[in-house]
């Protein structure tokens, strides 16, 4: 049965109309979008001889803008994909981007195939289980680096028979150049930042801003939404409660400030003073809490954090501070400007397990390396 499915997808994939594009390089690096191509930079800069298959237009228009030798995934699709392999050396997979065919097609061209920064969800966990198809490419892997003993554990379940566990390469991808964003009306600096904020989220971040303002009127606060379909929603939403507003292209001197744009996060971070990580308070999966720790933010986030494993390490540890309402969330938001101690303390730790995780991908880049020779 597993072998009728196996060429049941090889035909399927195969008539599936693709542009078979390509580009010259030894070591095929393939990611699914922008996140996965951040976590994996730090590793595709150290090889002159590269090259960057992204599933996601978004994705690839992001490896073309860091200028990348970037080409779109051509979905599997086997006669495209003995053009792309031809050449390579080595296939290094981002995270839980498993294609059967792109893995067995390298297995039988004798071609390593690593999967770094690797991380299963459960849900992602029970359909693969469901398919002899992946399980197969996943025991045919030559080395999964895992970002968790519970990312490690779900991949040998699955057949892998080699793991890692070496933690999240993205505490490698963070330094990364800031944009000169200048606003002349907002007081950016010192507000209070709503990161990657997704839409049943809305309602409770901003009955947590007017709480807040009641007792610090004050206080400035920017919410970043993680898609900009929100946008309406929130501004909706902030003008019902009688909260002052403006878009990011408008930049008005007002409470609370939109960001409308794209690829400006990464640079706001180092102007405000704390930060909610969005995703978390229903059932997302959490957005990036290392961001704002590379930039000495104290980070509270709901408690929706199966996309970042790493992040229970800092809830352990009483780094990160764990809210549920809207409640909770204003508490925290009020002793962060009440209580520089309680601030200095969390920055304080929150940068020591940023530097303290650190560094894993030139153990990566090391075990890569010794594959390619």
């Amino acid at each position: 049965m597993g072998i009728q499915l196996e060429g049941l997808y090889r035909l399927i994939t195969s008539l599936i109309p693709v542009k078979c594009e390509d580009k010259n390089g030894e070591v095929l690096f393939h990611a699914s979008s922008i996140g996965e191509i951040n976590a994996i930079y730090p590793l595709i800069r150290r090889f002159k001889s590269h090259k960057v298959s992204v599933f996601t237009k978004w994705g690839y228009d992001y490896a073309k803008e860091l200028g990348l030798n970037a080409f779109r995934f051509p979905f599997d699709n086997p006669r495209c994909l003995k053009k792309v392999l031809r050449d390579v050396k080595l296939v290094v997979i981002a995270e839980t981007e498993i294609w059967p065919n792109l893995i067995n097609l390298s297995k039988s061209l004798n071609i390593p195939v690593f999967i770094v920064n690797g991380t299963i969800s459960p849900g992602s966990y029970k359909l693969y289980k469901m398919f002899p198809i992946f399980r197969k490419a996943v025991s045919r892997v030559d080395m999964i680096i895992c970002q968790s003993s519970a990312d490690a554990d779900r991949f040998r379940e699955l057949g892998a028979k080699n793991t890692l566990v070496m933690g999240n390469l993205k505490f490698d991808s963070v330094e990364r150049p800031v944009k000169d964003i200048k606003l002349k009306n907002f007081k950016v600096e010192g507000s209070f930042l709503f990161a990657n904020i997704r839409g049943r989220e809305i309602k409770t971040v901003v009955e947590s801003i007017v709480k807040v303002s009641k007792h610090l009127p004050d206080t400035r606060f920017i919410i970043a939404p993680r898609h900009l379909e929100n946008i309406g929603k929130i501004s909706s939403m902030l003008g019902e409660f009688g909260v002052s507003h403006s878009l990011r292209t408008d930049d008005g001197d007002t409470m609370v400030l939109i960001l409308n744009t794209l690829g400006e996060l990464w640079s706001i971070y180092r102007f405000c003073k704390a930060c909610f990580v969005g995703g978390t308070l229903w059932n997302y999966g959490g957005h990036s809490l290392i961001e704002p720790a590379y930039w000495k933010l104290p980070i509270i986030c709901g408690e929706h954090l199966y996309k970042q494993p790493y992040a229970w390490y800092m809830v352990k540890e009483g780094i990160v501070r764990i809210v549920k309402n809207s409640d909770e969330i204003a508490d925290f938001i009020v002793k962060i400007y009440t209580d520089e101690n309680f601030h200095r303390d969390l920055s304080e730790r929150v940068f020591e397990f940023y530097l303290r995780n650190k560094g894993i991908s030139e153990k990566v880049y090391k075990i890569l390396l010794s594959a390619l020779k």
